[in-house]
């Protein structure tokens, strides 16, 4: 059977026209698709600017606005450092016009590094705030015996014989009134109280009774020094895991605040010792592991910040419902259970 080479050039084109279709029908698919994300997206997009309040955070807020607004707010409190003398004082005025001012710049402040800078000088205000009123002596302003006397040398003429007459009939005008007698001191007759004796019962002490405390030997420190470094590189280990993390999020145990506090207590050997640090210039406390210093840098002397953290139960609990800590990141350690009959206590 002999073909034609027109035949092969048709079956030739046919087939090439039906893969060009087929990368036609794909390319459109993906534009559909692509159309599609876009729209999702966009749609989203526009559900959060719309529920987004921009009076109170916005983050496309013009960068030339929020430079001045820092610029504002470091004046301030410049100004305030170096008035702080002046501002005590209770005539001054000027601790009041530094709080205005500071109202009128927050009004603008619509992102976290901004707010940032403006509790720090809310604290410093504050601070001041209350040393100015410790300072205050209000009773001073209530009688001025000085003042009184020289007063009353005014009324009753400047003569080295005062004019009580005169005085008397000043002070009428203001004591129209029986006087009566509680301007006394003390009662009309003193009856001398009888001192009463009292004869102190000894008391006989059972021995058997007594409870002597258990000397601490040195396997018991030495148990409870293990114990401590064991938790402290069990939670570098989850730290290193989990890290970078919010830092109450991470020592916060919901099932335990006894917990919480240990937890707390073990991260801050961890900071110590320089393997891991807080970073909190995002406005969250962040924790995470760092490279221990080298040699060198331990000889210039690190320049290290110390803080002090408290941890109470109504915090403990705020936290939870603040970040929704339903699971504990560092496992619930087992509790040692303690003999009754032990005469140990710790």
């Amino acid at each position: 059977m002999v073909h034609n080479d027109d035949d092969n050039q048709n079956t030739n084109g046919n087939m090439e026209v039906d893969e060009m279709e087929s990368e036609e029908e794909y390319s459109q698919d993906d534009d559909e698709e692509e159309e599609e994300e876009n729209n999702d997206y966009e749609t989203l997009t526009r559900q959060i600017a719309e529920k987004t309040d921009r009076t109170k955070y916005d983050p496309s807020q013009n960068k030339e606005e929020r430079r001045q607004i820092r610029e504002e707010l470091r004046r301030l409190s410049k100004k305030m450092e170096e008035n702080k003398r002046s501002l005590l004082q209770a005539d001054n005025d000027g601790l009041n016009e530094g709080i205005q001012m500071q109202n009128e710049v927050y009004a603008r402040i619509k992102n976290v590094s901004e707010a940032t800078i403006d509790s720090k000088l809310l604290v410093m205000t504050a601070d001041l705030g209350a040393q100015k009123a410790r300072n205050l002596k209000l009773d001073n302003d209530l009688f001025n015996a000085d003042e009184f006397v020289s007063k009353i040398k005014t009324l009753g003429g400047s003569r080295s014989k005062l004019d009580w007459t005169r005085i008397g009939n000043r002070a009428f005008e203001y004591n129209q009134r029986a006087h009566t007698i509680d301007f006394m001191l003390g009662p009309l007759s003193v009856e001398k109280k009888q001192r009463k004796t009292v004869r102190q019962v000894r008391i006989i002490k059972n021995k058997e009774d007594l409870v002597q405390p258990t000397q601490l030997q040195e396997g018991d420190i030495a148990q409870q020094e293990n114990e401590t470094s064991a938790n402290v590189n069990q939670i570098y280990k989850i730290l290193d895991e989990n890290g970078p993390i919010n830092y109450l999020e991470f020592i916060t145990n919901p099932e335990s605040f006894s917990q919480s506090v240990e937890n707390m207590f073990y991260v801050s050997f961890l900071i110590r010792n320089a393997v891991a640090e807080i970073d909190d210039s995002s406005g969250q406390p962040i924790l995470t592991t760092r490279a221990p210093p080298a040699p060198e840098e331990l000889a210039e002397d690190l320049t290290k910040k110390q803080i002090i953290m408290s941890l109470d139960i109504p915090l403990w609990k705020d936290i939870i419902d603040t970040y929704g800590i339903r699971s504990s990141i560092i496992p619930t350690r087992p509790r040692r259970q303690q003999s009754m009959t032990s005469t140990r206590w710790y």
